[in-house]
């Protein structure tokens, strides 16, 4: 049976607790699941959140939560980061990801963490998708956020502005497409997926007036890839590329940058989307949102993304 881990994140965020209301919806599901991390914390917002959920470390038991313990190594405040918890943080990520390169998982979710208190522990740490590359041993990822209107693909992830136009070239976005394009098929069993790729300046450069971009590195690739019959158009001005009528006529898209497709597809979608890394040795699904310190103490979280990871991953393993 393939088991699906969940490595809930940052103990003093919202992660856990969402983790754990979409579980208590998911109960028939309970054996295909293992959650990692420490078992007394689980227990702790079990209580307070009302859910009546059973845990059970290293469990196969009907009807309780299944368990890899790992145990905190300060007390968590709700809302409080503690630097002091970021080596739990890693441990429950290595657990997870080693586990699904060894086969043991066939899909891990995880949820929200805070870049900054793992790179202030001393580990360097840009974001899951890059940590699960390096990992991995996989040299090209794509980052996907995907809802059920929208699916928007990154040429660039997590790095500043003005360093998006160098890392961009033909050769990188040939991969990236290859990838999407092979994962779409595979996992979304798309025959001809139809791809839309959006330009990096504003209004895809304006015939090179406002950028050169779109004419020597993004436009070559199109057309190379059109003759090989792939369904791929582009460059489109970001700015009216998410119109109704291209929504319905493509099954992705692909951004340059991060906050140039991901702001629609939030607005979109914000709390039933979800990230999923292509390219992998596994299954990689996430909740769209971060820690979210200030309503952790409410236990007020909207579970819809968490849930719809657990449905994603359920989809993709079966």
């Amino acid at each position: 049976m393939s088991l699906i881990a969940i490595s809930p994140g940052d103990p003093a965020g919202i992660g856990p607790e969402v983790c754990l209301k979409a579980l208590s919806k998911n109960k028939k599901n309970y054996k295909k699941f293992v959650l990692i991390g420490d078992i007394d914390h689980f227990e702790s917002l079990n209580k307070k959140l009302n859910l009546n959920l059973k845990f059970k470390k290293d469990s196969k038991t009907s009807g309780t939560i299944n368990v890899r313990h790992i145990p905190l190594a300060a007390k968590v405040v709700l809302g409080k980061p503690n630097t002091q918890n970021a080596k739990y943080i890693l441990d429950v990520l290595f657990e997870a990801s080693l586990g699904a390169l060894d086969k043991k998982y066939s899909a891990i979710i995880t949820g929200p963490i805070n870049k900054a208190l793992i790179n202030e522990y001393g580990f360097e740490f840009s974001g899951h998708t890059e940590f699960l590359a390096d990992i991995s041993n996989r040299k090209n990822v794509v980052m996907l956020l995907a809802n059920k209107v929208l699916k928007v693909a990154l040429a660039t992830t997590h790095i500043p502005l003005k360093d998006v136009s160098k890392n961009i070239s033909t050769k990188k976005l040939e991969i990236i497409l290859k990838i999407l394009i092979d994962e779409l098929k595979q996992k979304w069993k798309l025959k001809s997926p139809k791809i839309c790729v959006l330009g990096l300046n504003p209004h895809a450069g304006e015939k090179g007036f406002l950028g050169s971009e779109e004419i020597e590195v993004i436009k070559p690739l199109i057309d190379k890839l059109k003759k090989n019959k792939l369904n791929v158009d582009g460059p489109e001005p970001a700015d009216t590329a998410f119109v109704p009528e291209k929504l319905d006529r493509y099954d992705a898209f692909l951004s340059m940058f991060h906050d140039q497709g991901l702001p629609v597809l939030k607005t979109l979608g914000f709390g039933n989307s979800v990230n999923i890394t292509l390219g992998l040795p596994f299954i990689r699904v996430s909740v769209d949102h971060g820690t979210a310190y200030d309503i952790a103490k409410k236990f007020s979280a909207n579970d819809a993304s968490a849930q719809e990871a657990i449905r994603t991953s359920l989809e993709m393993v079966e």
